[in-house]
């Protein structure tokens, strides 16, 4: 198809041939000629009408169906100017102006309908109203012109009248208009029509044109005239019937063909959308088959579109089948609403937010990646339960109400406790119905203050508890939103004991001011006093001194008489033993044993005694391989027992090495001698925290003690009754504790008699 009038030259041959042969004709009987013309000009109205009457119910164009129904009365006129031309006999009794009124009728008809068709485009058209319109209105005209009422337009011997040269020409104006609105119109039809019809209408306009001239219906401007109308008839057969015949679907279909065109540019306008959302988008048909998949979603759904075109949706995604995305898009399928919700996908990974909509033709489905906005939102729940639970465990007052009229929306349990009121009992109420905030202008100045964007900190405040009690409070607010709505959150430090002590304390320091005076003057008396005591210190520190030494002494002193009874009961013992009699021999031997045991005692006296005198030499201390080193040498000396030493590692101390290891040998050997009548014994070394220090400590599952005789572990010579034969001088705790306190530390026991026993020592 093309813009431009396509006219072969065989056909322009015959038509050259039949326009000589017209004018042949004219030359031999103009009547024959004239009727030749006027029939063909007939039958074309006829085919135009057949035609568009005929395919009114296809999706035409208006234009075609108003022309034809036009044509059909401007041919039915011309019918009759056919027969009421000058010697056809058909009227008889009327000149040549009847069948120029009739011709004048018929241009009228054709030039207006001409001008109004390009304006039905784009319009619906009634096609029975129309034509029963246009046959009133021929029905009008004709019987204007038989009546007698018809302007005249020929006069015979005169000519034309003015009336008929003005009618042309206005009919000429006419159609010169309807073919500058056909042009303007052209985009509705197909181009070769849109020429054939203007060429056709440009020959309408010089025929009538040539009509304005003759003076005898058998003139050479009459034949003129008829000439350029049967040229315009042929374009018009052309453009209409013939176009009409041949290729139909340029003229009967030119609007569905416009408008399959203007689908196929809303479908390129859609997919053009479609890509650039920032949404993802996939469309389904009828049997679950992608039918269409934008950039974003081949991205989220890592397919690509020509994996996903004409697949089925559950067989690319088995592992949705069951899932809500099944569920839900079977929902929108069937009940014929459109479906939103959220779902996590495993194989993904990831948490979309889907919109589907049923389509006529399937589903459409929107979505989009909520993965990050999910993890935000769990990230707030979790912040949200933290708060919730540091809200109800924190150990001040804390409230939350509504910022206008005060009304309880929560409370801790620290509320609870304080203020005796349950939370039950409270939320929905408001402070002033429970008589809780005694100044109730306080609290007003509380809300002035947090609406206008300011912090309340550690204002003074009286609250009424449920009993009638009164608590002391330091108030502290700040103005927070919940649900859209302005709220208040408000903690109270209760102050009530404090404030009750500061009085007292203002009252015992009254007190103290009238005895200050008092305590100056035995102030005297006191330094004196203390002078004498720091002689007397002076003077008991020589004394231990001297009784340390004197110990050392005594203790060193005494191991040679006892080495000597020793040695003497031995040589008894292997030159007369043999004739000693059983008793003789067993006192011998006690003599033996108790000796050794006093060499021990005495040895144990000199250490502590040592301890005492010695000086420090603090460095760091791997206190884990000490420990370790003492648990080895514990089972050397029992290696059947099965004990079970468990020693933390990476415990270091700062103090004297060698001390500590006295120590350690001392409290890992009681723990390894009280765990002697257990089947599964267990010793353990750690270091835990007590009172921000760190606190050594050595457990055992052995014997146990009484924790009432806790205080007598550490005292020399001081032995507690065990329940079981434990040999010892109950010197050992004693030097721990000794040690202990020289490198300023603390050493303390808990245990429990049959349960085992723990000492923890700090340095």
């Amino acid at each position: 198809m093309t813009d431009k009038t396509t006219i072969s030259w065989p056909v322009a041959a015959v038509t050259t041939g039949i326009l000589a042969g017209l004018w042949v004709t004219s030359r031999l009987n103009f009547l024959l000629f004239h009727a030749l013309v006027e029939m063909f000009s007939v039958l074309v109205s006829g085919g135009i009408f057949v035609i568009a009457w005929n395919s009114r119910r296809f999706p035409t164009s208006p234009y075609l169906l108003f022309i034809g129904i036009a044509h059909l009365c401007v041919g039915g006129i011309d019918l009759l100017h056919t027969l009421a031309y000058k010697g056809m006999g058909v009227f008889p009794g009327n000149d040549a102006n009847l069948p120029t009124q009739l011709w004048i009728a018929a241009r009228y008809l054709q030039s207006i309908s001409l001008l109004v068709a390009p304006l039905c485009i784009g319009r619906r058209l009634w096609p029975r109203a129309t034509l029963a319109a246009y046959l009133a209105v021929t029905a009008a005209l004709v019987a204007s012109i038989f009546g007698g009422i018809f302007p005249p337009c020929f006069v015979e011997g005169a000519g034309l009248t003015p009336c008929k040269k003005v009618s042309e020409y206005l009919i000429s104006l006419t159609l010169v208009a309807a073919l500058l609105l056909l042009r303007k119109k052209r985009a509705a039809f197909d181009g070769r029509i849109v020429n054939l019809l203007s060429t056709a209408i440009a020959l309408m306009v010089v025929a009538e044109l040539a009509f304005t001239f003759y003076v005898d219906v058998y003139s050479l401007s009459n034949l003129v005239g008829h000439l350029f109308k049967v040229a315009a008839v042929f374009l018009i057969y052309k453009g209409t019937v013939e176009t009409s015949l041949t290729r139909p679907y340029e003229l009967l279909f030119r609007e569905l063909t416009e408008s399959e065109k203007a689908l196929r540019e809303s479908h390129q306008r859609i997919s053009s959308i479609m890509e650039s959302i920032t949404d993802a988008f996939f469309a389904l048909d009828h049997g679950w088959n992608f039918t269409y998949v934008n950039e974003e979603a081949e991205r989220l759904l890592n397919r690509r579109r020509d994996e996903l075109i004409g697949r089925n949706v559950w067989t690319m995604f088995p592992e949705a089948v069951g899932s809500t995305f099944h569920e839900q898009y079977h929902r929108a399928a069937s009940e014929k609403k459109s479906v939103s919700f959220e779902e996590y996908y495993p194989p993904l990974g990831r948490w979309f937010d889907v919109r589907a909509y049923p389509a006529g033709d399937g589903l459409s489905v929107f979505f989009r990646d909520i993965t990050g906005r999910m993890k935000i939102e769990n990230t707030l729940r979790q912040s949200e339960e933290k708060f919730a639970k540091a809200f109800q465990t924190a150990p001040t007052i804390m409230i939350i109400t509504t910022l206008s009229d005060g009304r309880y929306l929560e409370v801790n349990e620290a509320f609870e406790k304080t203020v005796g009121w349950r939370r039950e009992e409270v939320l929905g109420r408001t402070s002033r119905e429970m008589g809780i905030w005694v100044d109730q202008d306080q609290r007003n100045e509380v809300v002035r203050t947090t609406e206008a964007g300011e912090k309340v900190i550690n204002w003074e405040i009286i609250l009424r508890g449920k009993s009638g009690e009164t608590i002391e409070g330091l108030y502290s607010a700040v103005g927070i939103e919940l649900n859209d709505e302005k709220c208040l959150l408000s903690i109270v430090r209760d102050v009530t004991a404090r404030r009750r002590a500061e009085r007292e304390v203002e009252i015992l320091n009254a007190e103290l001011t009238e005895r200050a005076r008092e305590l100056e003057e035995i102030n005297c008396e006191l330094e004196a006093t203390v002078e004498q005591l720091e002689s007397v210190n002076r003077e008991l520190e020589a004394a231990n001194r001297e009784l340390e030494s004197f110990s050392y002494t005594v203790s060193h002193d005494l191991r040679g008489p006892l080495t000597n009874i020793n040695s003497l009961a031995q040589v008894v013992l292997e030159l007369y033993g043999p004739g000693f009699e059983p008793k003789c021999r067993e006192f011998m031997d006690d003599i033996h044993h108790e000796t050794l045991r006093m060499d021990e005692l005495i040895g144990t006296l000199l250490d502590f005694a040592r301890i005492a005198r010695s000086d420090l030499r603090p460095e760091t201390v791997d206190l884990s391989a000490m420990a370790r080193a003492v648990a080895a040498a514990c089972r050397l000396k029992e290696p059947e027992r099965p004990v079970t030493f468990v020693v933390a590692d990476g415990i270091t101390a700062h103090g004297d090495s060698r001390l500590l290891r006295v120590a350690l040998d001392n409290l890992l050997g009681n723990a390894w001698k009280y765990t002697g009548t257990r089947e599964k014994a267990r010793i353990e070394f750690g270091v835990t925290e007590h009172e921000g220090r760190p606190a050594y400590f050595v457990r055992d599952n052995g014997v146990g003690f009484d924790m009432a005789d806790v205080d007598r572990l550490f005292a020399p010579f001081a032995r507690l009754d065990s329940g079981a034969p434990f040999r010892g001088e109950g010197i050992g705790l004693a030097t721990v504790a000794r040690i202990i306190q020289r490198h300023n530390g603390r050493i303390w026991a808990e245990g429990e008699k049959g349960k085992g026993a723990t000492f923890f020592f700090s340095l």
